[in-house]
């Protein structure tokens, strides 16, 4: 027979799952940007199938934004979408890469988001930040260690709150993002964790989320250039 605190956790579990599906439907409000957004209609036009839009005609526009709103949270094109679709081979390649980076690479999940999250830290983008931050409490990343990652230098005690994968992660980003150029025993101290595709998925996705980053502030996306990039509790309510 199942217990009281049993069902009370059975049930506050599902809560807690229906409240960060909820808040990760909402993370965007659209607002001026240094270029208007592309927003066309849900609908307008089939997902293509093709592996490459070579016409990059208004129909294909359409047919980038249906394929990018499938593979959303809920369906709708967030701010940086409607940034890209201004540009569509931009956003074609963007969906790829990037669709490939979160849903098709091997990492650890707490890891990936560790390096989204770190990226958006270092280089200040506190839209990445808000878009990734309830993804990688989902995935796994406890308080104490998305405080270590807020941080810009994180203390010794805020580190201890990192496996060793995840701190050889956070000084794999900390480098490749601010020196470009990885020593060779940060190298080796994170390919201790990481097989070969591993670690290439490693430094294409703090890569790539560099790219996003710099993208995403040089343009404004959401009017969020100057906003400060917010606490981690404070990102709990932000990012609703």
């Amino acid at each position: 027979m199942i217990g009281l605190f049993q069902v009370l956790a059975l049930v506050l579990s599902v809560f807690a799952t229906r409240v960060n599906a909820d808040n990760l439907a909402r993370r965007d409000k659209n607002l001026p940007a240094r270029l208007p957004y592309v927003f066309p209609a849900p609908g307008t036009s089939a997902v293509s199938n093709e592996p490459r839009v070579v016409l990059l005609s208004p129909d294909t526009q359409l047919q980038l934004a249906d394929h990018i709103r499938s593979r959303r949270t809920n369906g709708t094109l967030l701010a940086l979408d409607g940034m890209l679709l201004n540009a569509p081979g931009m956003a074609e390649g963007e969906d790829s890469l990037f669709g490939n980076i979160r849903d098709n690479n091997s990492l650890p999940a707490t890891m990936r988001e560790l390096f989204i999250l770190r990226t958006a830290v270092i280089n200040s983008s506190s839209y990445q930040w808000l878009q990734h931050f309830l993804v990688g409490v989902s995935a796994g990343l406890t308080t104490p260690q998305l405080e270590a990652v807020r941080n810009p230098t994180p203390t010794a005690l805020q580190l201890l709150a990192l496996t060793p994968a995840l701190r050889a992660a956070l000084a794999f980003a900390d480098e490749s993002t601010k020196s470009i150029k990885v020593s060779q025993a940060t190298f080796n101290n994170l390919r201790q964790f990481l097989n070969n595709q591993q670690m290439v998925e490693a430094t294409m996705t703090v890569a790539g989320y560099n790219a996003i980053s710099r993208f995403v502030v040089g343009l404004d996306v959401d009017g969020m250039a100057n906003v400060a990039l917010p606490s981690v509790n404070a990102s709990f309510t932000t990012s609703d």
